[in-house]
């Protein structure tokens, strides 16, 4: 930290004599380029400014925790749908990088300048720290009357000053003084202790722990990655990036060189709050997904048990058990029988209360129409996993529990051209035309509801091109995958922190200092007295001095003071 006498040198230090120019102003030499960077050194290294850029960051951070973020953590569709409801604020901050928070660039200056300036304030305490540390307590003074905390008294027991001397020096290391002892030309010896240099310890080792939790954050931004993959029940995953649903490497990870494991979701169980009387009725209770994994192609596969809250660590990748939905399964044939699209499961995400969810299935060429010629087929659809036996009159689909116990998928299909790659979790039906399904439940809303109990099934589409199927539903899991190198760092660092914090606030800085000498000419007695020194307020300094002191009185002393 720079002192006021060091920041002015940085201006003053190369002034020339004052020049009268005649109209009373005074003009003085330019700094130098050197001169100016050391002097912006000294201002960025000094702890005002790091607390200031501290501050900063703080500030910097608040947009990320406000703001939909552009991150495997969330929902990359929330930053779009922002955008378009704020038409006029949205491109702006879009712009300003506020849904890219902890990768845009004022974050990153802040992060780096604030890192700068911890390293800058650190070594040159930390180079005195150490000399403080080779330096011996300093001598006894002369006047020990004047110390905040003093006590004497008078020794006639007959013992000598070499006596009184090494119990005082005995009594400080006992208590942890680091201690050195001498004498004086009158005859009579002192002894000073010193403790507490753990203290500036604590505080550097807070703010190297501090520094560790930076770079920690650094390593993870730039070697670290998160990824999310949504699995079916009885289905498998490989880690390769091209199998990601979505994802977010740092500049230092190469895609092609993720750990090569491999997944497969044996079966997913939850359970969920059974009484109508709780007022937490239907909510979930717990989530356990059963895996196989193989760490690599060669190596034997291993089953393992993911919780919500118990990861599954995999070649340093952590495999997070983050949602789970259903999916329905469905079968789509033509007019001649055959499946178009055969049991195929898709994953339908949450969208109303008690499990219900939506989603769409997309069939190419899947619809022939009246003149023979084939047409992209989009079934959009709501899933109930707890049918109430009808639609809700003003409330739509409704589902008595989460359970799949008595499942029923609702269909509105589109004919016409989706395009040619219209996206997986939607659909553009602005080209399409929608198609009214025999036994429609609403002809405002021409949609079908299909169950699995045995007819209700299927639902053949118009002008006899086909059926729909709904043949059951199996559940899905998603799992967020993070690699994180920094996280032994972090934890180390976090434990530092809070070492430091106790050391630099718990231990105190002090200093004993015992002298004895004669009482006075052509006597026996010694005058024992006692004092101490804190580098800061320290309300059992004064304890400690008496302490000491009583110690070292005979049990038969003289006056005390």
């Amino acid at each position: 930290m720079a002192s006021p006498t060091e920041e002015m040198d940085a201006a003053s230090l190369t002034t020339a004599p004052r020049e009268d120019t005649g109209t009373g102003s005074v003009t003085l030499p330019r700094l130098s380029s050197w001169e100016m960077l050391r002097w912006a050194w000294r201002q960025l290294t000094s702890m005002r400014v790091a607390l200031i850029l501290l501050f900063l960051l703080s500030l910097a951070a608040i947009p990320g925790s406000l703001l939909p973020q552009r991150s495997a953590n969330t929902d990359p569709t929330l930053v779009t749908v922002w955008i378009a409801k704020h038409k006029t604020f949205g491109p702006l901050l879009d712009h300003l990088q506020f849904f890219t928070v902890y990768k845009s660039v004022w974050f990153s200056s802040i992060y780096l300048l604030l890192f700068i300036s911890l390293i800058g304030c650190i070594l040159p305490r930390t180079w005195q720290h150490v000399k403080v540390l080779r330096k011996p307590p300093p001598a006894a003074p002369r006047n020990l009357a004047r110390m905040p905390a003093h006590f004497r008294f008078s020794d006639g027991s007959g013992a000598s000053i070499e006596d009184r001397l090494g119990a005082a020096e005995a009594a400080l290391k006992k208590k942890r003084f680091r201690v050195v002892r001498g004498t004086d030309a009158d005859g009579g010896g002192w002894v000073s202790g010193e403790k507490g240099y753990l203290r500036e310890a604590g505080n550097l080792i807070f703010h190297l722990s501090l520094v560790g939790i930076l770079v920690g954050f650094a390593v993870k931004g730039y070697y670290g990655y998160q990824a999310k993959v949504v699995i079916n029940e009885g289905d498998g995953f490989s880690n390769i990036a091209m199998y990601y649903d979505d994802h977010s490497f740092g500049g230092g990870v190469d895609p092609n060189k993720v750990p090569p494991f491999g997944l497969t979701l044996g079966k997913f169980t939850a359970t969920y709050e059974p009484n109508h009387n709780a007022p937490d009725y239907g909510q979930a209770r717990d989530f356990t997904a059963d895996v196989t994994y193989n760490a690599s192609p060669t190596s034997p596969s291993k089953k393992a048990v993911v919780k919500e809250n118990s990861p599954l660590n995999v070649d340093g990748v952590s495999v997070y058990l983050s949602s789970h939905g259903y999916s329905p399964v469905i079968t789509v044939r033509d007019k001649t029988g055959k499946a178009i699209v055969d049991h195929q499961p898709v994953e339908f995400f949450d969208s109303g209360a008690m499990g219900v969810g939506s989603g769409i299935y997309k069939v190419k060429n899947g619809y022939t129409d009246q003149y023979g010629s084939p047409q992209d087929l989009g079934l959009s659809g709501i899933f109930i996993p707890d049918y109430p036996g009808e639609m809700v009159p003003g409330l739509g689909a409704v589902s008595l529990f989460p359970t799949a116990s008595n499942p029923a998928l609702v269909l509105s299909a589109y004919t016409g051209n989706l395009g040619p790659n219209p996206g997986v979790y939607t659909m553009d039906v602005s080209r399409a035309q929608r198609v009214k399904l025999p036994n429609s439940v609403d002809p405002t809303n021409p949609a079908v509801v299909l169950t699995l109990q045995p007819g209700k099934n299927t639902v053949a589409l118009p002008n006899g091109t086909g059926t729909i199927e709904f043949d059951g539903v199996v559940q899905w899991a998603q799992f967020d995958l993070n690699h994180d190198p920094s996280k032994m760092l972090v934890f180390v660092s976090a434990i530092g922190i809070i070492a430091g914090l106790l050391g630099s606030l718990g231990i105190r800085r002090r200093r004993v200092f015992v002298r004895v000498k004669p009482a006075a000419a052509g006597q026996e007695a010694l005058r024992v007295e006692v004092a101490g020194l804190a580098r800061a307020e320290d309300s059992r300094l004064r304890e400690e001095v008496r302490g000491v002191g009583r110690g070292l009185r005979p049990s038969k002393a003289g006056a005390q003071k």
